[in-house]
């Protein structure tokens, strides 16, 4: 680095005779500092992360929408043709309700405390309706094929695991208290209807 040093000749031609100075002398002002790349602000950070997961927490339950709207109906002529179609029925729905629980349970934890609480609340209600499906089928299916009563369990199991879903269709809903994951939400693809 060079030095300039001030003279007599008054301040202004100071400068001027110094800057010829150490172009004469081949220096050069310091440059400016370089600014180092910047780095995402943690906001930003927060802001991607928030719009990853609504769009896996949305994702999950969008899925098991779509699946519920392609589930069987139950029908039939005999009494066993109606238990055939009413065990497809459960089958299909419990394996939709299977893949939201193991979609949910992989989502990573939520950037938001509040994500973490919708999340776990939307699990143990989904978890909840693939149990009482499953016990509907398996009890459907170990009846005999004669067996009213058994058909009758079936759809009370159906009815009750339906229940516990339909408080569970609305992920957005469920992370409006939180303003991160509610902005998320508004961008996340898999939170459009």
């Amino acid at each position: 680095m060079c030095a300039a040093h001030k003279t007599s000749a008054g301040l202004l031609g100071a400068a001027g005779i110094a800057l010829v100075a150490m172009v004469l002398a081949g220096c050069a002002p310091d440059p400016a500092p370089q600014a180092a790349p910047a780095a995402p602000s943690p906001s930003v950070a927060d802001s991607a992360a928030a719009v990853t997961w609504m769009n896996g927490f949305c994702g999950a339950v969008k899925d098991f929408v779509d699946g519920n709207n392609k589930m069987p109906s139950a029908s039939g002529e005999t009494v066993e043709a109606i238990k055939k179609s009413t065990s497809d029925q459960l089958g299909h729905y419990a394996a939709i309700l299977a893949k939201t629980v193991d979609d949910l349970n992989a989502l990573p934890a939520s950037p938001v405390p509040a994500g973490e609480a919708a999340k776990q609340d939307f699990l143990g209600k989904y978890t909840s309706a693939r149990d009482k499906t499953v016990k509907a089928k398996t009890g459907l299916d170990a009846a005999g094929k004669n067996d009213t009563a058994a058909q009758g369990r079936a759809v009370e199991g159906l009815i009750a695991a339906q229940k516990d879903t339909h408080s569970a269709l609305d992920p957005v809903a469920a992370v409006l208290g939180a303003p991160e994951l509610k902005t998320a939400a508004a961008t996340a693809e898999r939170c459009r209807p």
